[in-house]
């Protein structure tokens, strides 16, 4: 099974991106509207499920206290959207490597998929965005092991959108930047994505904890909420602490960029900040499986219909 694009399919993957929007101009079209599309601002935690670098999530859209999710900060990292319309669900993933991912990548299909797995002729809609035209080239080898690793999966997907490279990408002072850091899909209103940002205050819970992740030796990709279970879960995992915390806590935003991004010349302006509330919790959770996990638990939340996480 293959990739699907315009009713095309994409039996050989071309080596870049470029060749890929000459190959299919509608897909072109397409990311070009988007990177136009007014920026929808998620200021209200009402409704809101926000899934950080890492983390995946699933919502059916009988969801009775969610009915917005969405991701933000991706530079070169990779939003994901699955859509599966049979079972009126969504699933939106903030990927920034598929390295030794394959099984945690497979897990994620199959819980969107739910029980049409065995259909021959069911389908999901699949939709890549972010990255840009980075300096390294991180943004583009991503796009395509994405790319390779669902049209090596025995599952049909259709390509609806793919918003990534030069289409999403602005040159300002000589430098390169994304247009789209973030997406939001609504969920009454036929799984619409929109360019987005999310403020601070809506990315609950626990975000010093989850954004933690990066200092973990382990490749990771946490489904963190499905509809199904109603409870969103941070499963027990361990980091890497360095007394040196103490000090980068105080160090220059200049020092942060230069040091903790992929991208330092264009991180959101309130990345250092972030990265220093993730090495206070750090310092102040040296041991996160004896103080945060006690007996190897998840720590587990509920959504209220104010936009507030209840824990439980």
């Amino acid at each position: 099974m293959t990739i699907t694009i315009a009713s095309q399919s994409l039996s050989q993957l071309p080596e870049t991106v470029e060749e890929i929007y000459q190959q299919f101009p509608s897909l072109e079209t397409e990311a070009l509207k988007f990177v136009q599309t007014p920026l929808r601002i998620i200021d209200k935690p009402e409704g809101v499920l926000y899934v950080t670098q890492k983390e995946y999530a699933v919502l059916k859209n009988d969801d009775e206290n969610l009915s917005v999710i969405g991701t933000d900060d991706a530079t070169t990292c990779h939003m994901v959207v699955l859509v599966n319309r049979k079972e009126f669900s969504v699933c939106v993933a903030h990927i920034d490597s598929t390295d030794d991912l394959d099984e945690e990548l497979t897990r994620m299909v199959l819980d969107i998929m739910g029980q049409q797995h065995t259909e021959s002729d069911f389908h999901l809609e699949l939709s890549i965005m972010g990255g840009y035209r980075d300096e390294m080239h991180k943004s583009e080898m991503l796009t395509l092991d994405l790319l390779q690793f669902y049209n090596d999966l025995p599952v049909n997907f259709q390509l609806k959108s793919l918003c990534v490279n030069s289409i999403n990408t602005r040159t300002s002072n000589g430098i390169n930047w994304p247009i789209i850091y973030g997406v939001a899909v609504d969920l009454q209103s036929d799984f619409i994505i929109s360019p987005a940002k999310f403020n601070l205050n809506v990315r609950g819970p626990c975000l010093s904890l989850r954004s933690s992740r990066f200092l973990s030796s382990q490749c990771s990709l946490h489904r963190v909420y499905h509809t199904g279970e109603g409870i969103f879960r941070i499963n027990p995992f361990s980091y890497q602490y360095h007394s040196q915390m103490v000090d980068w806590i105080h160090k220059s935003d200049d020092f942060i960029l230069s040091n903790f991004s992929t991208s330092p010349a264009v991180e959101p302006e309130h990345f250092p900040q972030e990265m220093k509330q993730v090495f206070q919790f750090v310092v102040h959770n040296p041991f996160p499986l004896a103080s945060v996990f006690k007996f190897n638990k998840s720590v587990k939340y509920v959504p209220s219909p104010q936009g507030q996480w209840l824990k439980l």
